[in-house]
């Protein structure tokens, strides 16, 4: 119940060429707490600091991922960014605590795995 709870499907108000809203569907797989989309920007709550989420889009779209393990305290240095499916050589890191990370729409869900250097 908790992890249907956490699937997350999100619409932002950005419309593409033929005017369908933009929707990311980011569903836990493994120690994921929460997850939040707000414009381009994915924050994703994981207290072990080695988590795994999927992720998928019916649009292309660029987001900027960054990890967090509560609400007052991000990952300090992430040590790896897995990914498995589309997107995955796509990734770049943007500092020690979030990444940018291409999806393509309409693509089977990417399985990304994260983990923190100074995780828990």
């Amino acid at each position: 119940m908790k992890r249907l709870m956490l699937a997350v499907i999100v619409g932002a108000f950005l419309l593409s060429g033929c005017g369908e809203e933009l929707q990311i569907t980011a569903h836990p797989v493994k120690n994921v707490e929460n997850v939040k989309y707000e414009d381009g920007n994915l924050d994703v709550y994981c207290l072990t600091g080695i988590c795994q989420f999927e992720l998928s889009s019916n649009q292309d779209v660029d987001l900027n991922v960054t990890m967090h393990y509560s609400e007052s305290r991000s990952f300090e240095k992430i040590e790896g960014v897995s990914v498995t499916g589309h997107g995955g050589s796509t990734v770049q890191m943007q500092g020690g605590k979030s990444f940018q990370l291409s999806l393509e729409a309409n693509t089977p869900p990417s399985t990304i795995q994260v983990v923190d250097y100074y995780r828990n």
